[in-house]
C-alpha cells in the first residue's frame, strides 16, 4: 500500500500536464498536503526532504517508508505547482479564505464534521507543507508572473507562519525570496506587511490581528511600496500613474501596540 501511494503520487506529479483536465486541482493538492502531515515523520526529516530531497537514515523500516511517502507527496506538489503556479495559488487561497471565515464564525477546527469543507483540518495540520509549496513557487516562478497573485501569496504565507516567530525574526528571515520584491515591504515596529497589486491597491496585513486593509492608492498598477524607517508612514508609487502617495496613521504615529488606520497624507 505504501509503495502504491508513492507511485501514485509520483505519477500524478510527473503526468499532471496530461491528466490535469480530468482532475480537480484543489483536491489533488489537498490530498498531497495531507500525505505530508504524517505525524510519524519528524519536522527535521521533512526539512531535510525539502532541502536536499534525501531521507535521513532512521534505522526503522516503517518510518523510512512513511518518510518516502512524504517525499513523494512533496515532490508531486512541487511539480504540479511549478506547472500551474497561479492556479495553485488561487486554489490554496480560496480554501484558506473559507477556513478563516469558518473559524471566525466559531466553528471548531478539531471536528471536521463542523466544517462544510473537508479540507479545513488538512489545512490546519498542513501549514508547513503549504509553506514549502508556496516558497518553491516564489523561487521557481518569474516575478512578473506572480504579480497577479502576489497578495494571495502573502496571505497564504502569513497563514502558515506562526505569529510568535515575528517577535524575534523579520519577514526577510522567514520568507527571504519574497522580500526581494519591490511590491512588498515589512515594518517590524507595528508588524505590518504592505503588498501592492495590479489593481492599484495596496493591501496592508496586520500580523497581530490577522486582518488585511486595502488602500485605494493608484489608478494604475502599483510599482513599489515602502514603510518609513520609523514605521510612521507608508509610501506607495505607481509608474503608470506617475504618482507617489504618502499614507500615515490617523494619529500621525503608528503605535507599537495598536496601529491606527492609515489615511492618505499627500501625493
Amino acid at each position: 500500500a505504501v509503495v502504491s501511494t508513492q507511485s501514485t503520487g509520483d505519477l500524478i506529479g510527473r503526468g499532471f500536464a496530461v491528466w490535469s483536465e480530468f482532475m480537480n486541482l484543489t483536491a489533488v493538492l489537498m490530498t498531497l498536503v495531507e500525505l505530508q502531515t504524517d505525524p510519524t515523520v519528524s519536522l527535521d526529516v521533512k526539512k531535510a526532504i525539502a532541502q536536499s530531497g534525501n531521507i535521513p537514515a532512521t534505522g526503522n523500516k516503517e518510518r523510512l517508508a512513511a518518510a518516502a511517502t512524504v517525499r513523494a507527496a512533496y515532490q508531486a506538489c512541487i511539480l504540479i505547482a511549478n506547472q500551474r503556479p497561479q492556479q495553485s495559488i488561487n486554489a490554496l487561497s480560496k480554501e484558506i479564505l473559507t477556513f478563516k471565515c469558518d473559524v471566525e464564525a466559531g466553528l471548531s477546527i478539531q471536528s471536521s464534521s463542523s466544517f462544510p469543507s473537508s479540507y479545513h483540518v488538512i489545512l490546519d495540520k498542513g501549514r508547513y507543507p503549504v509553506y514549502l509549496l508556496v516558497q518553491n513557487v516564489i523561487e521557481k516562478t518569474k516575478s512578473r508572473e506572480l504579480v497577479p497573485v502576489l497578495v494571495k501569496i502573502v496571505e497564504i504565507m502569513l497563514f502558515c507562519i506562526d505569529v510568535e516567530q515575528f517577535k524575534t525574526r523579520t519577514l526577510s528571515e522567514l520568507i527571504p525570496s519574497l522580500t526581494k520584491n519591490p511590491l512588498i515591504d515589512y515594518c517590524q515596529a507595528p508588524q505590518q506587511v504592505a503588498v501592492g497589486s495590479v489593481e492599484g491597491l495596496v493591501h496592508v496585513f496586520d500580523i497581530r490581528s490577522a486582518k488585511c486593509t486595502p488602500l485605494h492608492c493608484h489608478s494604475a498598477p502599483t510599482s513599489a511600496v515602502t514603510f518609513s524607517s520609523n514605521g510612521r508612514a507608508l509610501v506607495t508609487f505607481s509608474d503608470g500613474e506617475g504618482k507617489v502617495s504618502i499614507w500615515q496613521s490617523s494619529t500621525g504615529l503608528l503605535s507599537l501596540m495598536s496601529p491606527g488606520p492609515l489615511k492618505l497624507s499627500r501625493t
